[in-house]
């Protein structure tokens, strides 16, 4: 099996990565969505702070590479048989070497623009958005707290979303093709 992460700050986009994966039939496996049940499951509402601080609270009792123990458990139970398994919102380079360590990982990261991200994150609407310009800094910052500049930095292919999003899907799809053929 081969994993292929996808990371890009809040609001890039990492998403459309589902639709393409649904084409081609490859799994998707979100850590925002773990971080997000473990918010939950703590009684939490689903707001940036809680989902936040939950994120940093994970790291802290079970290290830098928290959330991608669970993750890659998750796939390894469920998807073991899959040629390929989309692990959608890798943050830290510390999930990356974890993910490496255990299998075949190549890296996209996706990037917008701050401007871009808050727009579009304003008019999303997901419980932990937010439309207000100094708590989406604040994410942002625990976000690269996490060290997700690194892992866009080192990442294997960089897939640019500051336009039209029909140039986007292609571009992104062109990415994806590419490492299923390369493998």
């Amino acid at each position: 099996m081969k994993l292929i992460g996808i990371t890009g700050m809040p609001g890039s986009g990492k998403s459309a990565i589902t639709k393409l994966a649904e084409k081609y039939k490859i799994t998707v496996v979100s850590m925002g969505d773990v971080v997000r049940h473990e918010t939950s499951k703590q009684g939490l509402i689903l707001n940036p702070e809680n989902v936040g601080n939950t994120a940093v609270k994970l790291r802290e009792l079970h290290g830098k590479e928290a959330i991608a123990i669970p993750c890659l458990n998750y796939v390894n139970e469920k998807y073991n048989c899959e040629d390929f398994v989309i692990i959608e919102g890798i943050r830290s380079i510390y999930e990356v070497n974890y993910l490496k360590k255990h299998a075949k990982l190549d890296i996209i990261a996706i990037h917008s623009s701050p401007k871009t991200r808050f727009d579009r994150l304003s008019g999303r609407n997901r419980e932990d958005d937010s439309n207000d310009w100094n708590t989406f800094v604040e994410r942002d910052e625990r976000e690269l707290n996490f060290s997700i500049g690194n892992v866009i930095a080192l990442s294997d292919y960089m897939v640019v979303n500051e336009g039209n999003y029909n140039d986007f899907i292609h571009d992104l799809e062109n990415t994806l093709k590419n490492i299923i053929k390369a493998d």
